[in-house]
């Protein structure tokens, strides 16, 4: 009887609980806060695109991109509070880069790497449909994650050297 069932891909569930996964574990080891920021924002962005994907019924003009926005922000709004760091531009008119006077540009590091995550998942996702549209299928099983890993790790990698330590 269980062989009679066809096997199913399913990787939208999966890579968006691996993703949440990924930022609590990064908490844990102590990641920098831009990095599990990052985590976040491609957590909200691909449970949105998982979930208003699953709609077949279109309500109402733009309904994808309203249910993508709207579980970014929801996810991305109420754990602004766990984190107190933030990044400073310098505008550098005054003294050295480090100065006081000089860190007048700020931006939470939980919501600039959500920020970052957000859009290397749409990207992603993107790529992903349009390499699917080139050739008529998807290249390989799990195209669609592993094209978002990929993103995902460029971007972590990027977020490390420049904001850790």
């Amino acid at each position: 009887m269980i062989g009679l069932i066809p096997s199913v891909y399913a990787h939208c569930p999966i890579c968006t609980a691996a993703v949440g996964a990924a930022a609590v574990s990064a908490k844990y080891y102590g990641l920098d806060m831009s990095i599990i920021g990052l985590l976040i924002g491609a957590f909200g962005i691909s449970t949105g695109l998982w979930v208003g994907l699953k709609v077949n019924k279109g309500y109402f003009k733009f309904q994808l991109p309203a249910i993508v926005a709207a579980s970014f922000f929801l996810t991305v709004i109420p754990l602004l509070y766990i984190s107190n760091d933030a990044i400073y531009f310098p505008l550098l008119f005054f003294g050295s880069s480090g100065s006081v006077l000089n860190k007048v540009y700020w931006i939470d590091k939980l919501l600039f790497g959500s920020i970052i995550g957000g859009l290397a998942t749409l990207f992603a996702y993107l790529t992903h449909i349009y390499v699917k549209k080139q050739n008529g299928r998807v290249l390989f099983p799990f195209q669609g994650v592993a094209v978002t890993l990929f993103f995902l790790a460029v971007s972590g990698l990027i977020l490390y050297f420049n904001f850790s330590a």
